[in-house]
């Protein structure tokens, strides 16, 4: 079924564009060119809207329109961690989420901040200093770096180069 979005180049046209001064920052906040948004009803909300445009930028996107935006860190943070009986984690997102983490996912980037994949593998997220806390005591160091362990398995975390490259589906 052909989608009826019209095409990049249609709205240049219209003298329109899906452009914008927003911008997440490294630490979560939002941005419209040099001023911080300071609502945080319209905060909540981009951190809610935050997706990928059909081209992989990251965007805004609710129920009306979408807009590109500009993502200095991570486009979602996890904000806490919470072990379940089962041995799993419940994760609470800055987007108002809550979802288990795929271990599979994590991963640590150069600054050795801990990331994962969330909303189903489509995205990545950065554990904020709180859940990092949160994970502590299940990390262990070990010889090969730092280790999550999960009832008796220990998973390895690797540093990755580019931890915005989501890792769901890698083999």
């Amino acid at each position: 079924m052909a989608s009826s979005e019209p095409e990049p180049s249609e709205w240049l046209a219209r003298g329109l564009s899906r452009e914008t001064r927003l911008r997440r920052d490294r630490d979560g906040r939002w941005w419209d060119g040099d001023r911080r948004v300071e609502h945080p009803g319209v905060a909540r909300a981009f951190d809610a809207w935050i997706d990928r445009a059909p081209d992989g930028r990251y965007c805004l996107r609710n129920a009306i329109h979408w807009v590109y935006v500009t993502v200095e860190g991570a486009p979602i943070d996890v904000r806490a961690v919470h072990p379940q009986p089962d041995g799993s984690f419940l994760l609470t997102l800055s987007d108002g989420r809550h979802e288990p983490l795929d271990p599979a996912t994590l991963r640590l980037d150069g600054d050795g901040a801990l990331w994962c994949d969330v909303r189903g593998g489509s995205m990545p997220a950065r554990f904020d200093r709180h859940a990092m806390v949160g994970l502590e005591p299940w990390l262990e160091d070990s010889d090969g770096g730092p280790v999550l362990r999960l009832g008796s398995r220990r998973l390895a975390l690797t540093v990755v180069d580019d931890p915005h490259r989501v890792r769901a589906g890698e083999t």
